[in-house]
């Protein structure tokens, strides 16, 4: 049953990865199917696994099985399903908490941490249906909860410097089109164009791969946008793909066109590059995806600085890994993640993916900037909290101002640590409790 839950969960939850691989990768729509299907399916053992854990391993009375057993065997299944074959954590319980008094405890244990009390505080609910310990359920139940909200009102970080002001331009071209040869310079006018209207603002910042080419073959067009950069005092970040001239190998990047670059580090399965060739063999000859074999960039960079910040840069679904953000943390005083969700066209996907951004801007309590081509593009405070926000599928420039800040939050220090220490005690506990309760 929890592998069925799983399966449905996951099929409904990532279906749309089958547009990127139907409509813009060339797969047939029966492989294309299959390969959703059997990801939801591997992703469905995790629950599975909880659950079995749960109901197999530890025969304990239904309290236990509650209020300690499924949160803690389920919190591990989740943090085991965000590392194992590079991670796929999306769906986790604890997003859909980011607009209730649970987001409270973002800062201190996490999003991962916050599906943990999701499950608690279902527990509690579903010993009030039992009428089991109603008064301590009761109490249990509304003491998370209030909890909760008592955290919001904290400030875990503190602001530095000034305010800055941000342009962000979403620019909206259909992924049909974004690799065609006559789109090239039409693409690139409308982005230097755009950027021209907004050198008010200390940073400029375009999407991922913006520009569909490869850095040294826009020289010319990089150095006239660093020449007016420079004159008006302003930084823009764009993305666009950098070729290692040794390996011919090449890189999905962040770049600043005064300094500094970022190469992504976390690459997407089947996407941008192939895991086990030598099984893959057989479907590398049915996707055809731009772009889709690239390398990853170094676990440790410098960070780019722009406007005068260290920036914390992530590149498409590398904000989904919360470890990946904290590399960069606590000396970003900014996060600034560029996406590009027209792959998944109007499905779910784009705003899940912001849901997701929201966690980590409330986790390590900065502010994230996020720009996408076709939405959804957005600031996002270091509570959490959504600023501004671009439509979809329409062009637009978002401008609004942001504050850099700086400090640790409990959770940027100790990431997932604790929660995972924390659930394994829990089955520590109920192991010895078995044990004692057989000799007895």
């Amino acid at each position: 049953r929890g592998w069925l839950f799983g399966l449905g969960a996951f099929v409904h939850g990532i279906h749309w990865i089958y547009y990127s691989l139907h409509y813009h990768g060339g797969t047939p729509f029966i492989l294309a199917s299959a390969l959703v299907v059997l990801l939801s399916a591997y992703l469905a053992l995790f629950p599975a696994l909880a659950f079995y854990i749960a109901r197999k391993w530890f025969p304990v009375s239904i309290e236990k099985q509650l209020l300690l057993l499924f949160p803690a065997s389920w919190l591990l299944m989740e943090w085991l399903r965000g590392y194992l074959f590079t991670g796929f954590p999306w769906l986790q319980l604890g997003y859909a908490q980011i607009d209730t008094p649970l987001a409270g405890y973002g800062p201190l244990i996490g999003g991962l941490g916050i599906g943990g009390l999701t499950l608690l505080s279902a527990g509690l609910l579903a010993m009030l249906m039992l009428k089991k310990k109603i008064l301590y359920s009761l109490i249990g139940l509304s003491g998370i909860w209030l909890l909760g909200f008592v955290l919001m009102q904290f400030n875990w970080t503190t602001p530095v410097d000034r305010l800055i002001k941000v342009s962000l331009i979403q620019g909206n071209i259909a992924q049909s089109d974004k690799w065609k040869p006559q789109m090239h310079g039409p693409t690139l006018r409308m982005y230097h164009e755009l950027t021209k209207q907004h050198w008010d603002s200390d940073l400029i910042i375009w999407p991922e791969t913006a520009i569909p080419d490869f850095k040294h073959r826009v020289g010319n067009y990089l150095q006239q946008l660093k020449n007016e950069a420079e004159i008006n005092g302003k930084d823009v970040l764009l993305g666009l793909f950098i070729r290692d001239p040794d390996t011919s190998r090449y890189y999905n990047s962040v770049i600043s066109v005064r300094d500094g670059e970022y190469l992504k580090r976390h690459l997407v399965p089947l996407g941008e590059y192939f895991p086990l060739r030598g099984l893959l063999s057989f479907f590398m000859r049915w996707i055809d995806i731009p772009m889709s074999d690239v390398d990853s960039g170094p676990e440790q960079q410098s960070l780019v600085t722009a406007a005068g910040q260290p920036l914390g840069i992530s590149i498409c679904f590398e904000d989904a890994f919360d470890r990946d953000i904290r590399k960069d943390l606590p000396q970003a005083t900014l996060l600034v993640n560029v996406s590009n969700d027209a792959w998944f066209e109007d499905s779910p996907e784009a705003w899940q993916h912001h849901q997701i951004a929201r966690m980590r801007a409330l986790e390590s309590g900065r502010f994230m900037l996020r720009a996408t081509n076709t939405g959804v593009s957005s600031v996002i405070d270091a509570r959490g909290e959504v600023v501004a926000i671009s439509p979809q599928f329409k062009r637009h420039e978002l401008m609004t101002l942001v504050q850099p800040m700086q400090g640790s939050t409990l959770y940027s220090i100790a990431g997932n640590f604790i929660t995972v220490i924390l659930a394994c005690l829990l089955l520590l506990f109920l192991v010895f409790d078995l044990r004692t309760s057989s000799r007895t």
